[in-house]
């Protein structure tokens, strides 16, 4: 188990908990893998090799969308993204917009 937040009703923790679980799923189907440690409510993940090249560009359209996703690269994981854990409808928005942003990447391939 866990520690406790401090401020945060056990109901909202597993919910935050659940939504997470989802979220990471999600990453993996991406093709992005986590890097494993992270306790907080926001993870880093590796992403899928056809989109490096091209990440910049993949993030601008992504953060267009009301996606906020950091680029790892600015704390020294290039190739890496770091995000919150987002509510069920973001997580969706978040699948359709990176989807969308590289398609054309993979179409190149």
């Amino acid at each position: 188990a866990g520690r406790a937040i401090v401020g945060l009703e056990p109901s909202s923790l597993l919910t935050l908990r659940g939504w997470k679980t989802t979220q990471q799923a999600l990453c993996q189907a991406l093709g992005w893998h986590e890097v494993p440690g992270s306790l907080a409510n926001y993870f880093v993940a590796r992403v899928s090799p056809i989109a490096v090249p091209a990440l910049a560009s993949a993030l601008q359209a992504v953060r267009a969308q009301g996606i906020k996703l950091r680029d790892g690269a600015s704390f020294g994981l290039p190739g890496h993204v770091r995000l919150g854990v987002l509510a069920p409808a973001s997580q969706q928005a978040l699948q359709q917009a990176w989807q969308r942003a590289i398609q054309p990447m993979e179409q190149r391939t």
